[in-house]
């Protein structure tokens, strides 16, 4: 894979050159600082954009558009990473070899910056049938975050754990925030969004990447100077003792949640030694120790997973359980974590996450989304790229890892209990 980078005035262009694949992959992603009071906006505009534009007025009318580009493929992803926002608008089309059309390329490179840079607009505001579709369907996204038992437990665990830190909100926003946004106010911060955000555009595919960038110079006209610094890391406070919250639920299994604040790791703990450190702990499938001392020994627990929220520089357990087995659950998750501290990881273990991780990183490699992923996060933040991760993993020891257990604190014990039980 060749690895490009063409910087223009106000934004750069990331490629990497591959036969590996029969499509090509283009995200342009639009990033900044998350501010609380507009993630929900965000996410929304981001939502509109994709569904209708000026030249196309209705979802009916991209759709055509795609089909006549060969079965193409545009949609827009929001997420929130630590401190910082991301939205993406992202088109898939097929290598323009397999075409017999010269004018492909151009054509289809310059469907998402049409649809970008004019949206749906009549008199300083989104069309409104269009917003009263995205509304009701983001408004229905939100009820339905409450009907997944893990992913409700972790967004009570951390509003508990601290509703004011960024980490703690939900890229969809709140129901009142959505309900408060009118056409008007989103056109105004599409303004905001798009003369505020920094701009990078990452493709991937068997293509001519200076014929690629020459037709979206003359394509995008995004003419904003923006250098701002964009902070990723989230510092959330740390507790001398832990937080313990119960709370009465509507599933028929408890849900707990630990929250282990990540203290002062390195770069490389961060994004190298902290996937390794994971592996052996939780992550690494039956042989994991949390897995093990739980589920194959004891049998406390229906399933057990993990979060490496680096970003956030937290981590987090979560355990679906009975909720008499809660105290003991959280008591052994406990002490995994002390003894992956005091070293107690055998070569068998080291070993076998090693292979497993391996194993993962050749999955990944063979991916479109997930290399673009990884060079998003390349070239933002500094993660290193798959190849580096995998020779990297080659040499981690016993007593880094050790260093990774010493600086896990835990910050809290949150129980959503089943239905029936008393939360006390």
């Amino acid at each position: 894979m060749k690895y490009q980078k063409f910087e223009m005035d106000t934004y750069t262009i990331y490629t990497i050159q591959t036969n590996k694949f029969k499509n090509c992959h283009m995200e342009i992603t639009f990033y900044d600082n998350a501010k609380k009071e507009e993630l929900g906006l965000r996410n929304f505009l981001v939502d509109m954009m994709c569904h209708s534009s000026k030249k196309y007025p209705r979802r009916k009318d991209i759709v055509i558009k795609l089909e006549e580009l060969y079965q193409s493929y545009f949609y827009g992803v929001s997420s929130k990473v630590g401190n910082m926002v991301l939205s993406s608008f992202i088109f898939d089309f097929l290598n323009p070899e397999f075409i017999n059309d010269e004018t492909f390329l151009q054509n289809a490179l310059k469907l998402p910056f049409e649809i970008i840079e004019h949206p749906n607009i009549e008199k300083n505001a989104f069309n409104e049938r269009t917003f009263k579709i995205i509304k009701k369907r983001i408004l229905s996204d939100i009820d339905a975050l409450k009907e997944n038992p893990t992913n409700y437990a972790f967004r009570q665990a951390l509003l508990h754990m601290d509703k004011d830190s960024i980490t703690a909100s939900s890229v969809l926003g709140t129901k009142e925030e959505v309900e408060a946004i009118t056409p008007e106010s989103l056109y105004a911060f599409y303004e905001k969004f798009y003369k505020n955000s920094l701009c990078n555009i990452y493709i991937i595919g068997d293509l001519d990447m200076e014929k690629v960038v020459k037709i979206i110079e003359k394509t995008f006209h995004n003419n904003c100077i923006k250098n701002h610094r964009v902070e990723t890391f989230v510092e959330n406070k740390m507790r001398k003792k832990e937080l313990i919250v119960k709370e009465k639920g509507n599933f028929s299994q408890s849900n707990l949640v630990l929250g282990f604040n990540l203290e002062k790791l390195t770069k490389e703990e961060l994004f190298i030694t902290l996937y390794f450190f994971d592996e052996i702990l939780c992550s690494g499938g039956l042989k994991a120790k949390i897995y093990n001392s739980l589920r194959e020994e004891r049998g406390l627990c229906y399933s057990v997973s993990s979060i490496n929220s680096k970003y956030d520089n937290m981590y987090y357990v979560y355990v679906g359980l009975d909720s008499k087995n809660v105290s003991l659950a959280a008591k052994l998750i406990k002490q995994c974590v002390k003894d992956m501290a005091s070293g107690k990881i055998s070569e068998e273990e080291i070993t076998m996450a090693r292979n497993q991780l391996e194993t993962s990183l050749d999955i990944v490699m063979d991916n479109q989304n997930s290399l673009i992923n990884n060079y998003t996060f390349h070239t933002i933040v500094g993660a290193p790229l798959f190849e580096e991760l995998k020779e990297a993993y080659k040499k981690i020891t016993i007593k880094e890892l050790k260093a990774i257990g010493k600086k896990l604190k835990l910050n809290f014990i949150y129980e959503l209990q089943s239905k029936g039980e008393d939360a006390s």
